[in-house]
């Protein structure tokens, strides 16, 4: 029915208006995103260190491939072949490093700009996810607030990183999800081959997002019929997403002569996040950017025999410490939704609670439009509701940075514009009303 009536909405002469219109919203999304980086100079990134902080150890692996170095030297100095970040993104910033020059204004205004026109897609991705579960009206909220909200502005306009890129991909892979579901029994075979293909870049682009796959796969296999085929299919997308990472993972063997599963960094993050001088956040001395005897070590042992010296100590610190690290488990996963303890300075004034009170009533808000689609048994929620509860989960063993929320922020968004454009019509009996 829902299909039906989808269908016979898009022949209506006001629906092609509408779609019309939702472009003019990614229009205006990518125009102010691309205003505040010319004038704002967002592109004139700090060239402290060397430049570290354009794209911290993903533009120093860009910075080599450029110089034709190979996916190489994540940190300051050359430390040789590296799996550090996954591949997609640094090959990226390596091409605009090739054309616009390494560490210029012209590349980090050119990477923004990708960013933005990604973030600004997401506004479209928004729309129709909530045109299928909440309709039209909220719909457009959605798209509008995505468009013009300045948090989501921010990471794209001043962040050399893959946040918003992964921020797309992930809500595009919902939105498909989704779309499965209505097609039912007649998902041709060519769009579980894409929907692998989807989630073979993922990989290579955020490797965490994977948490997200089994659960779409899971949830499918629930709510569609002919579940015997839909096993064999769903084998398809799976070996799919598998080829496309096979070469980066051959690469790796060769170059490591062990398997290693796309990238490689995690026993130092964990490390970082749990030793015996950390407070549950990260312990910088511990990063080979930023501690001289870290970087001998890592140049000393190469990347591989690096992580695997950092595995050890960090199973060292569990097996003596087993408490602290749960202290420190659940204290990440409170700073994940109410923002991590740091300064916050405007002048002399530190915003430290003022930023907590931020991050602690969008996740308020966004739990809170989860549970009002629960309630109203909206259909597709319990996917919102896994992304919301799953995603998060490895980021609680290491560093809750807000930026590694971000993935999850349109779907946050979302779930607080539906709230909000519900309750509009949500009677409010105030006490010593009648009834």
């Amino acid at each position: 029915m829902a299909a039906r009536a989808e269908e016979i909405s898009t022949s209506h002469p006001a629906s092609s208006g509408r779609a019309l219109s939702i472009w003019w919203i990614v229009l205006i999304a990518l125009l102010l995103r691309l205003a505040v980086i010319t004038i704002g100079h967002t592109y004139r990134i700090t060239p402290r260190r060397d430049h570290f902080q354009y794209g911290w150890e993903m533009g120093r692996i860009a910075r080599s491939i450029a110089l034709g170095q190979g996916f190489s030297s994540p940190t300051d100095l050359p430390t040789g072949p590296s799996a550090w970040a996954p591949p997609v993104y640094p090959y990226i910033l390596a091409g605009v490093f090739r054309i616009f020059g390494i560490y210029s204004h012209a590349s980090a205004w050119v990477i923004l700009a990708f960013n933005s026109l990604f973030s600004a897609l997401t506004s479209l991705l928004l729309y129709r996810i909530a045109q299928k579960l909440y309709g039209e009206g909220a719909a457009r909220a959605v798209a509008w607030t995505w468009a013009v909200f300045p948090y989501a502005v921010y990471w794209p306009v001043r962040v050399v990183w893959e946040t918003s890129l992964s921020a797309f991909l992930l809500t595009l892979a919902l939105l498909l999800t989704l779309r499965f579901e209505e097609l039912r029994e007649n998902i041709p075979l060519l769009r579980w081959i894409s929907f692998g293909l989807l989630w073979g870049v993922i990989a290579l682009t955020n490797t965490a997002l994977l948490i997200f796959f089994p659960i779409c796969l899971l949830w499918l296999l629930y709510r569609l019929p002919a579940k015997t085929r839909q096993i064999s299919r769903m084998a398809l997308c799976v070996f799919t997403s598998v080829l496309v990472m096979t070469p980066w993972l051959v690469r790796n063997y060769q170059v490591f002569g062990k398997f290693v599963f796309i990238r490689d960094n995690l026993p130092l993050e964990l490390y970082m996040a749990n030793n015996d001088l950390s407070t549950g956040m990260w312990t910088r001395t511990e990063h080979p950017g930023n501690d001289p005897e870290a970087m001998r070590r890592f140049q000393e042992l190469g990347e591989i025999g690096f992580m695997q010296e950092k595995k050890q100590q960090l199973e060292t610190f569990l097996r003596e410490h087993p408490e602290r690290f749960v202290r420190f488990t659940l204290e990440r996963a409170l700073y994940f939704w109410v923002g991590t303890p740091q300064l916050t300075l405007v002048g002399s004034y530190n915003f430290l609670y003022f930023r907590h009170m931020t991050f602690f009533l969008g996740s308020a808000f966004a739990l809170a439009g989860l549970w009002l689609s629960l309630r109203r048994r909206i259909r597709g929620v319990f996917l919102l509701g896994c992304l919301l509860l799953v995603y998060p989960l490895p980021y609680y063993l290491v560093n809750p940075f807000p930026r590694y929320k971000h993935p999850i922020e349109p779907v946050m968004l979302l779930l607080i514009v539906y709230l909000f454009y519900a309750g509009r019509h949500i009677p409010v009996r105030w006490p010593g009303t009648a009834r």
